[in-house]
């Protein structure tokens, strides 16, 4: 007698067949598998099931012209013939006049807006090889499309609060107010990406004036401080912040990237010391450090995929 482990391979063959499968399972206790329907044409319709009516080669549905038929001389068991019935699901037809999809015409805003998000994908991938750190801010001209911040690598274990974009080189840093909301303020300003129709909603001015900011002096010395110039004409300050809040996904993972990246920096430390002292140089604590940075190195990784499926997911909406 069959069993069900050859059931799935015994389906599949009287499918090919052409007998169609239903959504009956089979009535025999302990039984679950789906009853076969007869192909279309054969009269009378039988309902066979592989795992209990194959007790021999000879009880079996023998194929006439290419399509299986149930054996004359070998009655069907109780459970199929109780089950010689058209009410079982029919066969699925696929219709050949089902409509085209209408090709997609790029057209040429489009054209120019894919080749910046590339040329903006490649700098940032460069630049985080470089050690930089790609944030939650976005830029917020609306000639950038939204391209994703970033920051400097530390320099003497201190965090640079310069934000930079790639795409159009604005300069912005962080600033709270009394509340503890995070505004971006802009330090310097890039030049305006070419854009086939300039918005007339620009959020930041094209040539802005310069303004002197108290983010922008924490990045002089103090003895380069040029003197405060008067207030004639400038701009408003609500015309350089940007008021954007801070992705609690992407702040998320930045605060990983950088802990997985100060403790790869512990661990390497770590290991240089191991290996440059003979009296420490053991081969235990040399394999521990050793598997340890594979972990964090690894991790690190994964986040910094993350980081980069968020932006890309973020610029596609």
């Amino acid at each position: 007698m069959a069993t069900v482990l050859d059931a799935p391979s015994a389906l599949g063959t009287y499918m090919l067949k052409g007998w169609v499968l239903t959504d009956r399972p089979c009535p025999t206790s302990g039984c679950r598998i789906p009853l076969l329907r007869s192909p279309a044409g054969q009269d009378p319709v039988v309902n066979f099931c592989v795992n209990c009516d194959r007790g021999s080669d000879a009880s079996r549905p023998t194929t006439t012209s290419g399509v299986p038929q149930a054996d004359a001389s070998t009655p069907p068991s109780t459970s199929s013939a109780s089950h010689l019935t058209r009410a079982s699901t029919p066969a699925t037809e696929v219709s050949d006049a089902s409509d085209d999809l209408p090709l997609f015409v790029e057209s040429e805003e489009t054209r120019r807006r894919r080749e910046k998000t590339d040329r903006a994908s490649a700098e940032i991938g460069r630049r985080l090889l470089q050690g930089w750190t790609m944030l939650g801010d976005e830029c917020p001209r609306d000639e950038c499309y939204y391209t994703p911040l970033v920051r400097p690598p530390r320099t003497n274990g201190q965090t640079d609060p310069k934000k930079e974009c790639v795409l159009c080189g604005s300069i912005y840093a962080a600033e709270k107010d009394w509340a503890g909301r995070e505004t971006l303020v802009l330090v310097n300003a890039g030049p305006v990406p070419q854009t086939a129709t300039p918005p007339s909603h620009a959020r930041v001015p094209t040539n802005p004036s310069p303004v002197i900011s108290s983010v922008s002096l924490a990045f002089q010395p103090v003895d380069a401080l040029p003197p405060k110039p008067a207030a004639v004409n400038q701009p408003e300050r609500s015309t350089l912040e940007m008021k954007i809040p801070v992705s609690s996904i992407m702040g998320t993972l930045n605060a990983s990237s950088e802990a997985l990246q100060l403790a790869l920096q512990t661990l390497t430390a770590r290991l240089t010391s191991l290996a440059s002292n003979p009296t420490l140089a053991d081969s235990a604590n040399i394999a521990t450090a050793a598997d340890a940075i594979a972990k964090v190195t690894q991790a690190l990784s994964q986040v910094k995929q993350l980081q980069w499926s968020e932006i890309q997911a973020h610029t596609m909406t």
